[in-house]
């Protein structure tokens, strides 16, 4: 599947945040930032209770000797701790300017291994080779680095009926990196071969954000982000799995660069919309031409959200006429305090070239604060190889994940963002791509990412 990349905003983004310094969360300019959240985010603030009408019996007056004591004020809520970057900062005597204008730096670190029970003794293939579970199937049966990232943003609030400008820089070393890179920025050989390091560098995400005082609020945001589209993110701490689905890896961009605006349509509806230069373009672009990119976020209630995300406009090389259509839709149901049921829906045409369309479905139950149980099950139809290069038929793809996100020690503030998740994952196809030849594929693997 092609894929493309950075508008001269995002080399904006970078020089103001080398000055001062993007899911799926870190997250993306969107709800997500992106990307719709991999575990959605309820909350109950955006719904305001009425008013306690009054009524003709509150307004009878009654003798000052006798009127109750008024209630005393409610308790602030105590301080969020802060991150450990942050608090290391914080003793030095450099966190306090920076939380004074708005800027936080934070980051993370994430590395694995996993096993591939299909083919353990095989060595890896090469990236040219169709790899089904990104990012880590290329380097099966080896301990590797997968992202070490550094975030510098300075937030800004829509809401609070100002101008206000804010930035996001992030940079990602490791394995992953050659498969986010977008083109045109840190291009270093070329992207999924083996002339590129094995741990390179990428800038995932650098652009500006505006608050503009119209309405309740409008946001705007130049440069380069993650993705609106997608429930899962790059950012791995915002995923229940340490491999991705078929949907991201294959059906959407990583990045796009461009423009967007958000505006809070209602306390519960939000749209984002505007305009990129494609799919994992930055610098460069493969064909010149923009495309459209939306995303409407609608907050039921406190346990029901839905997100609908469409993607319109050319990107294949050398054409700008040909568009590609991809709709996406995204609904999360919090069943209860612990279990957490998503679904996403995805269909992608390329000027009727091939189409492309899947569902996945994600369960997610906390046990408790240490353990949460996670499963995962998709299917994936590709026509003709469109987007895998895996056949030059229809090929369909299923996979079910089933894993375990454990947080050792969740009540310490430098270790809570510390979780370890083992997994076991079944692939299978309706022709033999896997290692060539074969119908499926067994995996296990583990990684550990702490945020800091």
């Amino acid at each position: 599947m092609i894929r493309k990349g950075l508008l001269s905003a995002a080399i904006a983004a970078l020089t103001l945040g080398s000055a001062a310094y993007a899911g799926d969360l870190a997250t993306p300019p969107s709800a997500t930032a992106s990307n719709a959240p991999a575990v959605p985010i309820f909350s109950n603030d955006v719904f305001q209770e009425a008013a306690h009408p009054v009524l003709m019996d509150d307004q009878t007056a009654t003798p000052a000797a006798a009127a109750p004591a008024p209630a005393a004020a409610p308790a602030a809520a105590p301080a969020a701790p802060q991150a450990p970057l942050m608090w290391g900062l914080d003793q030095i005597g450099l966190a306090k300017p920076l939380e004074n204008l708005n800027i936080n730096i934070y980051g993370y670190i994430e590395g694995g291994y996993d096993w591939d029970f299909t083919e353990p003794k095989t060595p890896a293939p090469p990236r040219t080779a169709p790899n089904f579970i990104l990012f880590d199937g290329d380097y099966r049966n080896e301990v590797m680095l997968n992202q070490l990232d550094l975030t510098i943003e300075r937030t800004v609030d829509p809401t609070q009926n100002k101008f206000d400008i804010g930035f996001r820089v992030e940079g990602l070393y490791g394995r992953d990196a050659a498969y986010i890179h977008s083109d045109g920025i840190l291009d270093n050989g070329v992207k999924h071969h083996k002339t590129s390091p094995d741990d390179d560098l990428d800038l995932e995400q650098a652009y500006l954000t505006f608050a503009i005082p119209v309405g309740s609020g409008l946001e705007l945001t130049a440069g380069k982000f993650a993705t609106l589209l997608g429930n899962e993110t790059i950012n791995p701490t915002t995923n229940a799995f340490y491999t991705h689905s078929y949907i991201f890896s294959w059906g959407i961009p990583f990045t796009q660069t461009g423009i967007l605006a958000k505006y809070n349509i209602t306390n519960s509806l939000t749209i984002d919309a505007g305009f990129t230069r494609g799919w994992n373009a930055s610098t460069s672009d493969f064909n010149g031409a923009i495309d459209f990119l939306g995303e409407l976020t609608w907050t039921v209630n406190d346990r029901l959200s839905a997100t609908f995300n469409l993607s319109e406009g050319p990107q294949s090389t050398g054409d700008n006429h040909d568009y590609w259509t991809v709709i996406e839709g995204i609904g999360s149901f919090k069943v209860s305090d612990q279990l957490t049921l998503t679904a996403d829906l995805l269909y992608g045409d390329a000027n009727a070239i091939a189409q492309w369309y899947a569902i996945a479905g994600y369960a997610s139950y906390a046990f408790d604060k240490y353990f949460t149980g996670n499963l995962r099950a998709e299917f994936y139809h590709d026509g003709r190889g469109f987007t895998t290069g895996a056949d030059v038929t229809d090929t369909n793809f299923s996979e079910v994940t089933l894993g375990v996100g454990i947080t050792p020690l969740p009540d310490n503030h430098l270790t809570s963002g510390l979780e370890i998740r083992p997994e076991i994952r079944l692939d299978t196809a309706d022709h033999g791509v896997f290692d060539g030849t074969k119908f499926t594929q067994v995996t296990a693997a583990v990684d550990a990412y702490w945020k800091f």
